[in-house]
């Protein structure tokens, strides 16, 4: 009888399933996400290394003109400025990715995606466009017509790319709507971030080669509040139209809106991006403010959108995990523990202080607690067919392991948020009557009552 066999019997039977136990270099091997950041961070290395040497000689043209090159000092200077920005909203999405929380290393490909693949990638093909639209017209404005017509569809196409990767070989673990949405953040982040690097270095070089700056840190300043702080949401917007499309795509039913829902994301996207460049190219500041309120009001909607979702997420969790404690597979207190938000977030910090291992295996059970309702999930809705019940087991089978065997604190119930300190027992005095060898104290004459001054040496002794 093959396992395959065994563990179907066992199922039709009721009892639990016998986990297939691999060593850790076998379950690494047959991770397709190891294989993908085998290739990837190779890659990565490789379009840092090239947009580095490209942006940073100094170009001359057939005219003589010569461009400036950007120093190491102003690529420092620049990064400083956009990590800020970088850190703030990657912060951001992976708490949003909080419910069905996905691996470090996938939030760090998908970060570095954006960072070096996908600007890699825009800063040739932009290149090359702006080549192909220029003129010899007096009034002709090369620069806007490639930041209209040609960057807003190769750098959302750039941006998402990750995203059709990470489904095709992820699809399990990529679950709701939240978890694509936080992804697909990461990775614009990490597309503003590099961009801002080369656009707050080009500026300051500018201002430092140019006598009528009195002050290039202000002039650069200026820049990183503009684009840092005032318009920072547009790349993550973008993108999040992208990933919203392919998520309905992901979670319907019919063909035509699986095809066609991640390409109306993907336009819709491109349309914001090109309104967006086409006003800020062509318009003054003064001129722009009504269209930035508009702009202010729809990054509004999405995020009140996002806290329904997130409201609704745990709706979905309580909902499916009831099915299995109907089903008596989980207990009305599993349900209660993994299915609520705010008791998910309670039962991680009282796991925080028992140690690095507890929280670590606290998260993993939560982990698959989420995946378990999402899959339950997609049962109900027609997308899993049969072999959503072998995996169900799978993970029901690994809740009561981390729950039972005490690797993951399953419930806070009656416990306190610090842990009793653990005293330090008493050593026992030696038995059968051996002592220990050496001298314990010094061999003093015993003390004589009532002596010339009493006991204790002061007053005399009682009668």
């Amino acid at each position: 009888m093959t396992t395959a066999d065994a563990s179907r019997d066992r199922w039709l039977n009721g009892l639990p399933a016998e986990p297939v136990q691999r060593r850790w270099y076998s379950r690494l091997l047959r991770s397709p996400l190891f294989w993908l950041a085998v290739v990837l961070i190779p890659f990565y290395a490789y379009c840092l290394v090239d947009q580095y040497w490209l942006l940073s000689p100094s170009e001359t043209f057939e005219d003589g003109s010569m461009t400036l090159g950007i120093s190491n000092e102003a690529f420092r200077r620049a990064a400083f400025y956009a990590m800020w920005t970088a850190m703030a909203y990657s912060a951001l999405f992976i708490w949003l990715d909080r419910f069905r929380t996905s691996n470090p290393l996938v939030w760090l490909l998908t970060f570095g995606w954006g960072a070096c693949a996908a600007t890699w990638f825009s800063i040739y093909v932009n290149s090359w466009a702006g080549e192909m639209m220029a003129t010899t017209e007096a009034n002709s404005d090369s620069g806007s017509r490639a930041a209209v017509f040609s960057a807003p569809f190769v750098e959302e196409f750039a941006k998402a790319t990750i995203l059709i990767l990470l489904v095709v070989l992820w699809r399990n673990k990529v679950v709701s709507r939240l978890s694509m949405v936080a992804l697909a953040g990461l990775s614009a982040v990490g597309f503003a971030f590099t961009e801002n690097i080369i656009y707050y270095s080009r500026v300051w070089m500018q201002a430092t080669h140019d006598i009528t700056i009195a002050d290039p840190e202000a002039t650069m300043v200026q820049l990183v509040m503009l684009r840092g702080v005032y318009t920072s949401f547009g790349h993550p917007l973008f993108t999040i139209m992208t990933a919203s499309g392919l998520v309905i795509g992901l979670g319907a039913r019919s063909k035509i809106v699986r095809v066609l829902a991640p390409l109306g994301g993907f336009m819709l996207a491109c349309a914001g991006h090109m309104l967006f460049n086409g006003l800020s190219s062509t318009n003054s500041t003064s001129a722009l403010m009504f269209p930035y309120y508009l702009a202010l009001a729809l990054v509004a909607v999405i995020v009140i959108s996002l806290i329904v979702s997130v409201v609704g997420n745990g709706q979905v969790l309580k909902a499916r995990l009831g099915d299995y404690q109907r089903a008596g597979w989980l207990t009305p207190r599993q349900v209660e523990v993994y299915g609520g938000p705010l008791r998910r977030i309670k039962l991680i910090w009282f796991s925080i202080f028992r140690g690095p291992r507890v929280w670590w295996q606290t998260t993993r059970l939560l982990r698959r607690a989420t995946e378990l309702a999402y899959l339950r999930n997609s049962m109900a809705r027609g997308t899993v067919a049969g072999p959503g019940d072998d995996r169900a087991h799978e993970l029901i089978t690994e809740i009561n392991q981390l729950a039972v065997g005490g690797k993951a604190l399953s419930d806070y119930r009656g416990l306190k948020v610090l842990p009793p300190r653990r005293r330090r027992r008493a050593v026992p005095p030696p038995t059968g009557g051996h002592l220990p060898q050496g001298q314990l104290t010094d061999a003093y004459p015993p003390p004589v009552a009532p002596g010339p001054a009493g006991v204790g040496g002061n007053w005399p002794a009682p009668r």
